[in-house]
């Protein structure tokens, strides 16, 4: 019986690029991920690697929970053995790395049915994307499209937030689909299937007598899925934390 699990995010969570740390001695840093070429991309800051190994010594079993897909996930050089879950929750792998058969039909019957609105919302805004040089690209997830993503090669930040905005006016009500944003990328997802219904899926179905979860991200998207465990940790200087810094709340 596992008493112990942390769910946790990667990107800009456990690891982020040299771009994100700057003024960092390299060689203080961990490699956490590799690009295409093999090349280290993505560091571990002293502290992220006290964390992890804080996590191993404590016998806790660690499941990252991220946007990545199976590709970029295989990219990462960090030692998961768990379970994992890929692709914003809707791919779920076991411990052997395989896909869970059971997740996968679950989704493949949730996405079927938004194929049309995905793909209407994709296209309406493909050409005001490439007016302003962003970059749409849909992802796949058991072979089904699940998510268009949006990025600017420039991280040119105005012309995100004019995007974003187009594109969150025009899912305004949808009950399927909804717009969220982190750094460089604004991606269009399905709304009732994502990284909290597969944490869930996998506390109850896996680790029901868990003593305790701890769930670990940095980005206002992840609060779902970290609301799932039993308590949150999240960077100090994440878009997370940010956001909850900005808010004036009366006291009581």
């Amino acid at each position: 019986m596992t008493a112990l699990v942390a769910f946790a995010d990667l990107d800009d969570t456990l690891f982020q690029t040299l771009r994100k740390l700057p003024g960092r001695d390299p060689a203080d840093l961990s490699p956490a991920t590799v690009d295409t070429r093999g090349e280290p991309h993505s560091y571990c800051a002293p502290a992220q690697t006290a964390l992890l190994e804080l996590l191993r010594l404590g016998a806790v079993t660690v499941i990252p929970v991220t946007g990545r897909d199976p590709a970029a996930m295989n990219r990462v050089t960090l030692p998961f053995r768990s379970w994992r879950v890929l692709d914003h929750g809707l791919t779920v792998l076991n411990p052997a790395g395989e896909p869970d058969a059971e997740w996968a039909a679950r989704v493949t019957a949730h996405l079927t049915p938004l194929q049309d609105a995905l793909r209407e919302h994709t296209d309406d805004l493909r050409p005001h994307a490439d007016a302003l040089g962003g970059r749409l690209k849909v992802h796949k997830a058991h072979g089904v499209p699940f998510m268009a993503v949006l990025k600017h090669p420039d991280a040119n930040a105005q012309a995100l937030a004019e995007l974003q905005t187009r594109w969150e006016a025009a899912v305004e009500g949808n009950a399927h689909l909804h717009v969220i944003a982190n750094a460089n990328n604004v991606s269009l997802l399905p709304r009732a299937l994502g990284k909290a219904q597969a944490v869930r899926w996998l506390r109850d179905r896996h680790f029901p007598h868990a003593t305790l979860t701890l769930g670990l991200g940095d980005s206002v998207s992840d609060l779902p899925f970290m609301r799932e465990c039993d308590f949150a940790l999240t960077p100090a200087h994440g878009q997370l934390l940010r956001a909850v810094a900005g808010l004036h709340l009366p006291q009581r």
